[in-house]
């Protein structure tokens, strides 16, 4: 494990880098330990209550060995969001669908929300640690940085689906994806019994198709309705909106809004984006 040091390599006054780097096998499967223990712990009675001293008992090695590899419980902390973080863009990155721009929009969504959840049960602490309300400076340089590979990865994909869309405008709708799924998600992976999770998370690809289909489109296979017509929708909410402004002042001039599919979703994105903002996100 490399040190890392935080964006202004302090939390609350304390260092945020490991003391040192394990040369050996051996050192590094204890480290590798000693995350693991303190991502668990973390899940389980959250960062307060993850003391060093539980952390040592959980990974099976002393105290003394944490503070060999760690100055303080800040440190170790930041070492295991940083390795959180590393370990899931590298099972993104390997799991993004090669062919997003002709899927079906809720098997792209299901593709990019499957590996999350998949990630979530293999690193119980993962919520807890990265989005505690309480997190340091540290984590949450960690926990931007992160927000912002994961908005890229998404609106990758959009722009693959939809490449005249304007960059603004698909940039939005990426972060506002990711947060309202991280946000949902966090609720299903830490509140909601295990029985009905899966349900949940239905109810969230559905959310999340039905908020993107009108500016990406797409059949869906959970039920077509939330695709079918979408370009259509999208060129009629642009003519709304560019009709509110004729009717407020130039007069008719945007009754053009109306173009199905990608392409119409595209100009008519332009046309309400750069007509003075209009778009949610």
């Amino acid at each position: 494990m490399k040190p890392h040091s935080s964006v202004d390599g302090a939390s609350g006054g304390k260092a945020t880098a490991a003391r040192r780097v394990p040369a050996q096998r051996r050192s590094r499967e204890r480290v590798a330990r000693i995350a693991r223990a303190a991502g668990e712990l973390c899940g389980e009675v959250g960062t307060d209550g993850a003391t060093m001293e539980a952390i040592a008992e959980r990974a099976g090695t002393s105290i003394g060995s944490l503070y060999q590899f760690f100055p303080n419980k800040d440190a170790l902390l930041h070492a295991v969001a940083e390795r959180y973080a590393a370990d899931m863009l590298t099972l993104l990155e390997a799991a993004d669908p090669p062919d997003a721009a002709t899927l079906p929009l809720d098997e792209v969504v299901g593709a990019v929300l499957e590996p999350f959840v998949a990630f979530h049960h293999a690193h119980p602490g993962y919520f807890a640690l990265l989005f505690a309300p309480q997190g340091s400076a540290a984590l949450r340089a960690v926990r931007g940085r992160l927000r912002e590979r994961l908005v890229q990865r998404v609106d990758r994909l959009f722009r693959a689906r939809v490449p005249g869309l304007p960059a603004a405008k698909r940039r939005r709708l990426a972060l506002t994806a990711v947060e309202a799924g991280r946000a949902l998600m966090q609720y299903i992976e830490v509140s909601v019994p295990r029985a009905a999770q899966e349900e949940m998370r239905a109810e969230l690809r559905a959310m999340l198709v039905a908020y993107l289909a009108p500016w990406f489109g797409g059949e869906s296979a959970a039920g077509s309705a939330l695709g079918r017509g979408s370009g259509a929708r999208a060129g009629r909410l642009a003519g709304r909106r560019s009709g509110g402004r004729s009717d407020r002042g130039a007069g008719g001039a945007a009754s053009g809004g109306g173009g199905a599919g990608p392409g119409g979703v595209a100009e008519s994105g332009a046309g309400a984006c750069g007509a003075g903002g209009g778009g949610a996100g």
